[in-house]
C-alpha cells in the first residue's frame, strides 16, 4: 500500500501565525496609541514564540510597518479608471480616507517616531511600504502605456502622499479628502514640465 503524501492546507500554520501576530499588533496600538510594542509583548498576545517574530520581521518597527501596509493592501485596492489622473486621485483619496481611522494614524506615528535600527537610509522598495510602491509603479507604467505623461514614483510620494501623511501626523485623523485632486494635479504638472522638448 502506497503512503499518501499529505497535501498542504492553503495558508497553513504560517498564515495563522501572521494573522494572530497582526491582530495582536492592531489590538495593542488601539489600547496604547502611539506606543511601539515590544516583540515580547506581541509574542505573548499572539501566543507565538518571540524567535518567530524576530526571524520573520526583524524588529518591532518593521512589524508595525508590515501591519500598516497589510491593512492598506486589504482595504485600498489600486483603481483602474482608464486615465492616470483618475487612478491617482482615486488612490490618493483612498489613502486619505484610511487615515480617518485613529488606529492607522497611531501606526503611522509609531513608524515615524522610531528610527531605523541600523541608522541607514533604506531602499524604498525594501521598506514595508515597498509593496504599495510597486503597485504605484505599475499604475504609472499603465498610464505611460496609454500615452499619458506620468510623474516619477518618488515625485508622487513627495507631492501627493507626503502632504496627506503629514497632516495626519500633526493634525490627527483626516476629516476631509478635499484638495487631494489638487495634489495630484501638481504632480502631473511637474511631469509635463519635465517632458523633453519636441523637435
Amino acid at each position: 500500500m502506497t503512503k499518501k503524501t499529505p497535501t498542504a492546507r492553503p495558508g497553513g500554520r504560517s498564515s495563522r501565525v501572521k494573522e494572530a501576530v497582526f491582530a495582536a499588533v492592531e489590538e495593542f496600538l488601539a489600547e496604547n496609541p502611539g506606543e511601539l510594542p515590544s516583540m515580547a509583548t506581541i509574542a505573548e498576545r499572539a501566543a507565538v514564540n518571540p524567535t518567530s517574530l524576530y526571524r520573520r520581521w526583524g524588529d518591532a518597527r518593521k512589524l508595525v510597518g508590515a501591519v500598516a501596509v497589510d491593512s492598506l493592501m486589504r482595504e485600498l485596492p489600486v483603481p483602474d479608471t482608464g486615465t492616470l489622473r483618475g487612478d491617482l486621485v482615486g488612490w490618493a483619496t483612498a489613502a486619505a480616507k484610511s487615515l480617518s481611522k485613529g488606529g492607522t494614524v497611531s501606526m503611522l506615528r509609531v513608524m515615524a517616531a522610531v528610527p531605523a535600527t541600523n541608522g541607514k537610509m533604506a531602499n524604498l522598495r525594501d521598506l514595508p511600504i515597498g509593496r504599495r510602491v510597486a503597485e504605484l509603479d505599475a499604475m504609472l507604467a499603465r498610464g505611460r502605456k496609454r500615452g499619458e505623461k506620468a510623474p516619477d514614483v518618488v515625485d508622487v510620494l513627495d507631492l501627493v502622499l507626503a502632504p496627506i501623511y503629514l497632516r495626519a501626523l500633526f493634525m490627527g485623523p483626516v476629516k476631509t479628502t478635499r484638495g487631494v485632486d489638487r495634489l495630484v494635479d501638481r504632480a502631473l504638472a511637474l511631469a509635463e514640465l519635465q517632458r523633453p522638448p519636441r523637435g
